[in-house]
């Protein structure tokens, strides 16, 4: 499951433009994750160029209520191999509910790759919360076994 999920990163990533890269600077930091469990997925990843912009894409699924959400992502920060992702919702819904223009926010933790490695965790998406992802929330985490996270 977690080449899968690597694939999916992958492939993610080489959709992102090109010349953003070379707009910016080189990368200097960057996140990806991907989880799937059984109430819900979500996959992002998220830059962080030299000249100290940031951006991103955040998507998550959630069947249990109907449901999910594209969003932009305007900050990350990372701290050890703990990661902060925000930014605002595109399109989606939820319940039946529009959340297309609220804040969401995130957090995920990279802990290793080795198969002696625990399980990367991850927080569920705060919908509404506009804390700026360099509040360091601390968002409670759940392993995700299924999942991968990576921060480089």
């Amino acid at each position: 499951m977690k080449t899968k999920i690597k694939l999916l990163i992958v492939l993610a990533l080489a959709l992102l433009p090109v010349t953003a890269a070379s707009a910016k600077g080189p990368v200097t930091r960057h996140v990806s994750a991907g989880a799937r469990d059984p109430f819900a997925s979500f996959s992002l990843t998220a830059t962080i160029f030299a000249d100290g912009t940031m951006m991103g894409q955040y998507t998550d699924q959630f069947p249990q209520i109907g449901g999910g959400f594209h969003a932009v992502l305007n900050c990350v920060s990372i701290v050890g191999n703990d990661a902060w992702v925000s930014g605002v919702i595109i399109s989606g819904t939820a319940d039946g509910q529009d959340l297309t223009g609220l804040p969401v926010a995130t957090r995920v933790r990279d802990n290793g790759v080795s198969a002696n490695d625990p399980p990367d965790d991850v927080s569920f998406s705060f919908i509404g919360d506009p804390t700026p992802c360099t509040e360091h929330v601390d968002y409670p985490l759940f392993t995700s076994p299924q999942g991968q996270v990576v921060i480089k």
